[in-house]
């Protein structure tokens, strides 16, 4: 299913939100020689990334997502983060922004620490939005239902038997200001309603719309929390 992002990769890149600076502040090790990020998309995160490491490594494995990708100080690599193309022992980072939860395990935390050097930091983030209220409850019920427990969002899902410490968790709240036909676009992006029926989900997008209490303007603020975890390698 994750690769159903790539048919609407533009869409995709326009409408996502970035992972807070904040996050990186925590989430990325000083220093940082070399970071590779699993399931890099069109680069929306890549390049707040490409901030704090020397060499930034995107591991896509759609390539229409790779088309969409624009990142100039950051090198794209077609591959999966269960095949990592990346040689052993080779990272400071290995991370994944809004993507841990696609992978399969054990591969994909087998992969990570074979990339990893001693050391190195695994990291994974999620912008995930705030349920505070019953139309929030109402509007985001399409992502908040969307995974298994195996598969949810905002959880760093490890193999067991893995080299890694035991991982350190925080979450960034914040709000983003956004006009509902943005909001509206934001929630068309995601997997349970790309599966729809495009009929259906011009329909469903159009219920979803009038839950929303938009100011005159047409604006309304959404609060999102950014749940991120890390864990250290700790070698052989």
């Amino acid at each position: 299913m994750s690769h159903a992002f790539g048919a609407i990769a533009e869409a995709y890149h326009r409408r996502r939100s970035e992972i807070p600076l904040a996050a990186f502040d925590w989430l990325v090790p000083q220093p940082c020689r070399r970071a590779v990020e699993l399931g890099a998309g069109t680069g929306i995160q890549t390049r707040r990334l490409a901030v704090f490491a020397d060499e930034t490594l995107a591991v896509e494995p759609d390539p229409n997502m790779r088309a969409a990708f624009a990142v100039d100080n950051a090198k794209l690599l077609a591959g999966t983060a269960e095949n990592i193309p990346v040689d052993a022992a080779a990272a400071d980072l290995v991370v994944a922004f809004e993507s841990w939860h696609w992978f399969a395990q054990p591969q994909a935390t087998r992969e990570a620490a074979r990339v990893l050097r001693p050391g190195g930091t695994l990291a994974a983030a999620w912008n995930l939005p705030q349920i505070d209220s019953d139309w929030t409850e109402r509007f985001w019920w399409p992502v908040t239902s969307a995974h298994d427990e195996n598969r949810r969002p905002g959880r760093l899902i490890l193999a067991t038997k893995a080299p890694f410490a035991t991982p350190q968790y925080r979450v960034l709240h914040w709000t983003w200001r956004r006009h509902i036909d943005d909001l509206v676009a934001l929630l068309g992006t995601y997997s349970r309603v790309l599966t729809l029926d495009p009929v259906e989900r011009k329909e469903f997008l159009d219920r979803q719309r009038s839950t929303v209490p938009a100011e005159p303007d047409g604006t309304v603020d959404v609060r999102f929390a950014t749940v991120c975890w890390r864990t250290v390698h700790k070698g052989a």
